[in-house]
């Protein structure tokens, strides 16, 4: 083998490895600058599922809140009831008790 063969080939293996060292390089980069960009999706969706479950905790504490409101009325608004018609029925028992007495 010649000496300018020896070079040519000295050259090529050289070359050869500085590609393979370059595409490892560019690999390393690729990879790195995927899993910045896999974390911040994983950022931004972990904030938007935190968003929602605010959402959804006050749009359950607001249906809460009614709910009770509502509860809360009926009931008033039974106890109204019974107390107008247990003064109807003490005004009957009364006037009983004392027909009683004044008969007995």
């Amino acid at each position: 083998m010649s000496l300018e063969a020896i070079k040519v080939i000295a050259a090529a293996e050289t070359d050869a490895e500085k590609q393979r060292l370059d595409a490892l390089a560019e690999a390393k980069r690729i990879i790195a600058a995927a899993e910045a960009a896999g974390k911040d999706e994983v950022q931004k969706a972990k904030d938007a599922a935190e968003s929602q479950v605010l959402s959804l905790c006050q749009e359950a504490e607001a249906q809460g809140k009614a709910a009770l409101a509502q509860a809360t009325q009926e009931i008033q608004a039974n106890c109204r009831s019974l107390e107008e018609g247990a003064g109807d029925k003490m005004d009957q028992a009364v006037a009983i008790i004392v027909e009683r007495v004044v008969s007995g």
